[in-house]
């Protein structure tokens, strides 16, 4: 399945190893054996998808191999537990008809899996099955029902798949079920087509012009001391070549270090200049709070910018930005070095006020949500989305997380900004088409324009409910009716 998703794109990928983890379960009567399979799918999934979480401890954490391999490995077992729930859940229904398990049940439980996933322990809903529909029909879903409703269409019919290539005694039972899952497949293709020519959103007439920099500023010499000025200085410098822009971005801790410590040096002069040229300025680094907290923020600088024009992050990333139950795990600093590890959430909303327009900023993994991003809308006037995935260089985790990225604007029904220090930066309108973008690992600015929108999507309104509590009662209506009858 992870051929399915960025950078290799094989989509239809998606649909036959679900069709084959549907169809094994099928020939399972055994809630063990169910499990087992269940975790060994998901243990393929994680083990192969998220793999880069081994490289980020290990290359740029400093933790030893031994542990660093541990922590992946213990990583990659919880994951696929989760994927085991959702054996244990289909096992409780042994005895309905293989149509109904494969059109309904294994189709609601794996999307109820998928939603427990992007909250549970803080929440990782990566490698959902829908992201990987991110260009084709499919997609256009997404403003209805969000990322998790493309996966459940994914499913179903994944499911139809086995319904009509699994023969059957009986000559017409076969014939039956080849007309659902043919039927279920048509009319799954024709909503998706019908509602990817659907505009939810309507222009203002507004553009802007935009620079997102991606100075690719190794992550292994970006926090070295003799590192941080020349670093800062890259970022200015392009900053400068371009104040033609109405905005300018800068990733996610361009400045490796606290705000105050780069006052004078950068955020004055840049000040200056943003007000000297009538532009905007994105700036990513470290805020200390009055109380000597620490949070990882944005600053806006430039036109009607103050002391408020600040975005703290509000989704922290375990052991990444802040350690549980840090106080008996102390021992861990003596082998795993990340800068800012006890960083403090923002609480503050994620619009700012840019200019004359309003965006809804996320920071690094914050984008992965679409029931966080959407809190801010239908407000925001645009997306920004800034991130270092420098930790995870030269692996899949750059591409795979621009590829959940376009999602956020699809369901949203707004353009998205990306900068990133490494890649992959770009400019993804409301479609989730990426505009304008770079190579990963390459200095340089994405340039464009976009549309200032306004409306809402039926995701903006009622987030993930159409999925989640349809699929719920579905598979309550559908138990409670197999104990009836049986």
């Amino acid at each position: 399945m992870v051929l399915s998703f960025a950078p290799f794109n094989f989509f239809p990928v998606s649909y036959i190893t679900l069709a084959v983890l549907f169809y094994l379960l099928i020939l399972s009567n055994d809630r063990a054996q169910t499990v087992k399979l269940s975790w060994a799918f998901g243990i393929g999934l994680f083990g192969a998808g998220i793999s880069w979480v081994f490289q980020s401890m290990y290359a740029f954490a400093q933790a030893p191999f031994l542990l660093a391999a541990l922590f992946t490995f213990l990583f990659v077992l919880a994951l696929a537990l989760q994927i085991a729930l959702f054996g244990l859940i289909t096992s409780y229904f042994k005895k309905c008809s293989p149509v109904t398990k494969l059109l309904f049940v294994y189709p609601a439980a794996w999307v109820l899996i998928e939603w427990a996933r992007g909250w549970l322990f803080t929440g990782f809903p990566w490698l959902y099955v829908g992201h990987s529909q991110i260009d084709t029909w499919f997609a256009h879903i997404a403003p209805v029902g969000g990322s998790l409703m493309v996966s459940w269409v994914v499913a179903i019919i994944s499911g139809a798949l086995v319904v009509i290539f699994t023969p059957r005694n009986n000559g017409s039972v076969l014939r039956l079920n080849r007309t659902a899952g043919t039927c279920v497949i048509t009319f799954l293709v024709g909503t998706a087509w019908y509602l990817s020519a659907k505009d939810w959103i309507v222009p203002e007439g507004e553009t802007l012009k935009v620079s997102l920099l991606q100075g690719n500023i190794a992550q292994e010499k970006k926090w070295l001391p003799e590192n941080r000025v020349p670093s800062v200085e890259r970022y200015m410098e392009m900053t400068r070549e371009n104040w033609d822009s109405d905005l300018i971005v800068w990733p996610e801790t361009a400045i490796p270090g606290r705000f105050a410590d780069f006052k004078d040096f950068v955020l004055k002069p840049m000040q200056q200049e943003a007000l000297d040229n009538n532009t905007n300025l994105l700036i990513g680094g470290f805020r200390e709070t009055t109380d000597g907290q620490v949070e990882n923020s944005t600053l806006v600088l430039g036109k009607n910018a103050d002391a408020t024009s600040f975005y703290s992050k509000r989704h922290l990333v375990p052991l990444g930005e802040y350690i549980p139950f840090l106080e008996y795990l102390r021992w861990l600093d003596r082998w795993i070095n990340i800068p800012f590890n006890n960083l403090s959430k923002g609480e503050e909303s994620g619009l700012l006020n840019i200019g004359k327009h309003q965006a809804q900023i996320s920071i690094c993994y914050e984008d992965v949500f679409g029931e966080e991003i959407i809190k801010d809308l239908p407000e925001a006037d645009y997306l920004v989305n800034m991130t270092n995935d420098g930790w995870f260089s030269h692996s899949l985790q750059p591409y795979q997380h621009m590829q959940i990225a376009r999602f956020r604007a699809l369901e949203s029904g707004r353009y998205l900004l990306r900068a990133t220090n490494t890649g992959v930066s770009g400019i993804i309108d409301h479609k989730g088409k990426i505009l304008h973008t770079m190579p990963a690992y390459e200095q340089g600015v994405v340039k464009g324009t976009i549309t200032i929108l306004s409306g809402t999507t039926p995701y903006v309104k009622y987030g993930n409910y159409l999925v989640v509590l349809p699929s719920f009662l579905l598979l309550m209506l559908i138990f409670l009716f197999m104990r009836r009858n049986y």
